[in-house]
């Protein structure tokens, strides 16, 4: 495994909320983009980056996927007590998107609406869900697909840390082989890029993930830039 991350502020907003872990020791990565209040949202996504590293002690290598949701609960709990105590950061939360790699298997939990996708010589396939109420309109019959990119409920969010006592979380596990690419990004990347721009950037840079990610944070902001652009690229 070999994982680069970047992230930017974008051409229009004035802090950066989202926040990156890499960790290559246990084949961690994750992306979690804040929200809430005029300081919450980058408070909120570095307390769910501090509540993974104050949990890598923890690890166990037999048992990923049942460490994964003890961190989230625990950057669950962290965001709602910091909420709690200080009136600027009241109802603040954030995503996150986490996958562990472990030799063939990819162990993933994910809240929110930021993504991971996979690709390899067959496409790009997208394999979290994204938890906002235009997803699930969808879902329920009441938009089709090609509403979804300029619905206004597109980035209202149903599941996100900091927000509900109990957090509801998304496990997936997906088995890859060498040379497939594993993409986590916030919202910041994937409302700029469609599908398609994404897979023809990463196939033209093939192994050399760094150039395809300053690439895809390049695009972001040349398609306009309108939010934090965060992500991370491994080749497996």
């Amino acid at each position: 495994m070999r994982a680069t991350g970047i992230t930017d502020i974008g051409l229009v907003r004035k802090a950066n909320e989202d926040r990156l872990l890499i960790d290559e020791g246990i084949g961690l990565c994750m992306v979690c983009d804040g929200m809430g209040g005029h300081k919450g949202g980058d408070v909120a996504s570095s307390l769910a980056i501090q509540a993974f590293q104050d949990s890598l002690p923890d690890f166990d290598p037999q048992q990923p996927v049942k460490w994964l949701t003890k961190s989230i609960i625990r950057a669950n709990e962290a965001i709602r007590f910091c909420s709690k105590k200080d009136p600027e950061l009241f109802e603040m939360g954030t995503t996150i998107t986490t996958a562990i790699l472990r030799e063939d298997e990819l162990y993933i939990a994910h809240v929110g609406d930021s993504r991971l996708y996979l690709i390899n010589k067959n496409g790009i396939r997208k394999l979290t869900r994204d938890h906002t109420l235009a997803e699930q309109m969808m879902e329920d019959g009441l938009l089709k697909p090609e509403e979804m990119t300029s619905n206004a409920y597109n980035h209202v969010l149903t599941r996100a840390l900091g927000i509900e006592e109990e957090v509801v979380i998304d496990h997936l596990t997906e088995t890859v082989i060498p040379d497939d690419i594993i993409m986590l990004c916030t919202d910041g990347l994937s409302d700029m890029l469609n599908e398609e721009e994404i897979l023809s950037i990463i196939s033209a840079f093939g192994p050399d993930i760094e150039g395809a990610a300053h690439k895809l944070v390049a695009r972001a902001l040349e398609n306009g830039g309108y939010d934090n652009v965060t992500l991370i690229l491994i080749l497996v």
